[in-house]
């Protein structure tokens, strides 16, 4: 083998060099100039592996490899932990964990208080799907460490996938984290009053592409009166990733301004400029937030709303928008903000174009029946696959799945393997991949008799599609705003027979359902136009509704 000491002083200059400047190309061919690359020496394995995994041309087989070669590095020598840290980034990239996690629990048995170590561990975890587990591994990353502040907004998502935590367990632990964070508030916002003008309402979010926080956010902003509002985007997606729909949205908004540059103190700043007087938070605790600059507060009036269905904990977010249906009055002390109580639903949806066709129920062509769901696999909890392999195990019928964020193999066969550990036969799941085009994607509901909605954590966006393509949704009571979207949505259809009281409730009525084929087909040739005239898709009274309520909160806050 080839050793790091073997190679001439010049030659060490000239990879280092070239990982420096970043030419991390050139530097991979002069590695694998040296012969076999993984028969090299751990040093240089090293740096290729690393290389591989920063380098911008770099496709997922690159990233297999170098988490195979950073293994194989970690292997050789188990006191260096540093090559299975970074394993658990580049795994990411790979969308392979599963032999990774392997790799860290064995080294967990030797470092049990290792915070790198139990972090990579939750994080594999809950990109695979294991809700429970990864929950599990946040709770021992804070007992090692209680100050530990990075995981903490992944952990508080997570939160609410899990089918044990209540609503006051879930506040309780968004205040262990804001305790932490509000510390070193400077607390030196200066808002400077003019009178006379248009009220400035911004819209922060890493969302505005095709996402579906812009499918409800898009026909609000063009509806809103922009007589009485100046509408403002904050977009954190990074440029190279604006799409079709930023383009169309840029068009609706009166300024748009890219913010992923800047650090959060360079963007205190720059919003406060911009003296808005009303800023929206789409984000909440999800990917790509920037909640810490409303810690510091960037607008008199901070509201959190769409993309995160449940509270900040912050004490600078001054509302959440929400319904009567999914927050109830008497449990108003469960949130940290205020609650702006939209009259039927708490968000709007826009009118997907190229809408297909409802097509009859496939059970009348396939002599079986099928349930769904396209909801991300993040959301399908131990417990709702405990009650839906009871239903496919009573029933001859299957369920098709189809992850709303990724397609990957090893998540699918981690969620197959959770079936057939409660013995549903494999050949009743079927795993779709997911359709890039709107028109595809919304046609494959079609292939569904009756969609199933996953608990704790209720689609939105995919029972807003089910029931505009005919495919009546099952869901079930919750216990706080993110687990009662599916009842408010259902309580808005007039579609109360297909709200279960409890996990039994739901179990039999799927059962009902199943039975009376011929109810679900007739529903199904009336399901678009009850839809598309409720207030799901009633954009413009929606946006004439939520500007009323934001000209009120302005002109209150404007008195005092």
């Amino acid at each position: 083998n080839i050793l790091m000491d073997d190679l001439s002083l010049e030659f060490k200059s000239k990879l280092q060099k070239l990982f420096i400047e970043k030419k991390f190309s050139n530097l991979e061919f002069e590695i694998e100039s040296l012969g076999d690359i993984k028969n090299l020496e751990n040093g240089i394995l090293y740096l290729y592996a690393i290389s591989k995994s920063l380098n911008p041309n770099s496709k997922k087989k690159d990233y297999l490899l170098a988490v195979d070669l950073l293994i194989q590095v970690y292997k050789k020598n188990k006191e260096n932990l540093e090559p299975l840290y970074n394993s658990v980034v580049v795994s990411l990239k790979a969308e392979t964990y599963k032999d990774t996690i392997k790799f860290l629990l064995e080294a967990l048995e030797t470092n049990p208080k290792d915070e790198k170590i139990i972090d990579g561990l939750a994080k594999l975890n809950n990109v695979l799907g294991n809700m429970e587990d990864s929950y599990n591994y946040y709770k021992l990353l804070f007992e090692v460490n209680p100050s530990q502040v990075v995981s903490r907004q992944t952990f508080l998502n997570l939160l609410n996938y899990h089918p044990l935590i209540d609503q006051n367990e879930y506040l309780k632990q968004c205040k262990l984290y804001t305790s932490i964070i509000e510390k070193n508030i400077k607390n030196n916002f200066n808002y400077q009053k003019i009178k006379n003008q248009k009220i400035k309402l911004g819209f922060l979010s890493s969302d505005l592409r095709n996402h579906s926080v812009s499918y409800f956010l898009k026909d609000l902003i063009k509806n809103i009166d922009k007589k009485k509002f100046e509408i403002i985007a904050f977009s954190n997606v990074k440029k190279i990733l604006n799409d079709q729909m930023t383009v169309e949205l840029k068009k609706s908004f009166d300024y748009w301004h890219d913010i992923s540059d800047y650090k959060d103190s360079e963007l205190v700043g720059f919003i406060r400029k911009k003296n808005v007087n009303i800023i929206i938070d789409l984000n909440g605790y999800t990917f790509g937030n920037r909640s810490n600059i409303f810690v510091e507060r960037v607008a008199p009036i901070q509201i959190i709303w769409l993309g995160y269905c449940n509270s900040s904990g912050l004490k600078n977010m001054d509302y959440l928008i929400s319904d009567y249906n999914c927050i109830k009055k008497d449990e108003e002390n469960q949130y940290s903000e205020k609650i702006i109580y939209m009259p039927n639903i708490w968000n709007s949806m826009s009118k997907p174009s190229n809408l297909p066709e409802v097509v009859d129920p496939p059970v009348n062509r396939n002599k079986i029946f099928t349930f769904g769901s396209f909801n991300n696999f993040q959301k399908i909890s131990n417990k709702t696959i405990s009650v839906w392999s009871k239903i496919l195990n009573d029933t001859n019928s299957r369920i098709i799945l189809k992850n709303s964020i990724m397609d990957s193999e090893e998540i699918n066969q981690n969620l197959i393997e959770k079936f057939l550990l409660n013995n549903v036969k494999e050949e009743k799941i079927q795993i779709i991949n997911f359709k890039k085009q709107s028109s595809d994607h919304l046609s494959t509901y079609g292939q569904i008799d009756l969609a199933l909605d996953t608990f704790p954590y209720n689609g939105v966006t995919t029972t807003f599609e089910s029931v505009l393509m005919g495919v009546p949704v099952l869901t079930i009571k919750g216990f706080n705003f993110n687990s009662r979207c599916g009842e408010s949505i259902n309580r808005n259809l007039n579609l109360e027979n297909f709200i279960a009281e409890n996990y039994d409730d739901y179990y039999l009525k799927a059962l009902n359902f199943y039975e009376n084929k011929n109810y679900l087909s007739k529903l199904r040739k009336s399901m678009r136009d009850r839809v598309i005239s409720s207030p799901l898709f009633n954009n413009k009274d929606f946006a004439s509704v939520f500007s009323k309520k934001m000209k009120s909160i302005w002109e209150n806050f404007s008195k005092d």
